[in-house]
């Protein structure tokens, strides 16, 4: 593939994450991908012929931007950056809503078990690796419906889960 083909991609699937995160899975078509991305009408049906195309570039999308900053991050900083992006918000759409998990079948289950298997080798054990996907998405999603919460309170959010994951208690 093309340099300039893979950067359009990369384009196209950030713009469709950012129509997820804005309008909601509904509003996601590649009219409005191309719009946002400021490409030309017909550039992503082009390179994303069909929706489930479209929704799977921006859920791969949205797992390498998320596995990229949780290189060498606090965790701490990664839910800071997680609670207040549109990313987090289209992945949510995306894993809750009924027809668009679907479509996505085979590679949401793919990418989040790349999130477990990270998971893992962070806490040694599948089964805690798994705990704390679900804590993180739960405290996640609590910010995105309830709102932000100050930073003294996320950091003590955080330290419970790591108590948990890892003593049990």
């Amino acid at each position: 593939m093309k340099q300039q083909d893979a950067d359009r991609k990369s384009r196209l699937a950030d713009a469709a994450i950012e129509v997820l995160g804005h309008d909601g899975v509904r509003a996601l078509t590649h009219r409005a991908v191309d719009t946002r991305a400021g490409l030309p009408q017909g550039t992503c049906s082009y390179h994303f012929p069909t929706r489930n195309a479209l929704l799977t570039a921006a859920l791969e999308r949205i797992a390498e931007l998320d596995l990229q900053d949780t290189e060498g991050a606090d965790l701490a900083e990664v839910l800071q950056r997680w609670a207040t992006s549109h990313r987090t918000r289209a992945r949510f759409m995306l894993m809750l809503d009924p027809q668009a998990r679907r479509e996505l079948g085979e590679a949401a289950a793919r990418l989040a078990g790349g999130f477990v298997e990270r998971a893992e080798a962070l806490t040694g054990s599948r089964q805690r690796g798994r705990l704390l996907i679900g804590l993180i998405d739960g405290l996640l999603l609590d910010e995105l419906t309830r709102g932000t919460v100050a930073e003294a309170e996320r950091r003590e959010r955080i330290e419970a889960v790591h108590r948990i994951v890892t003593t049990g208690q």
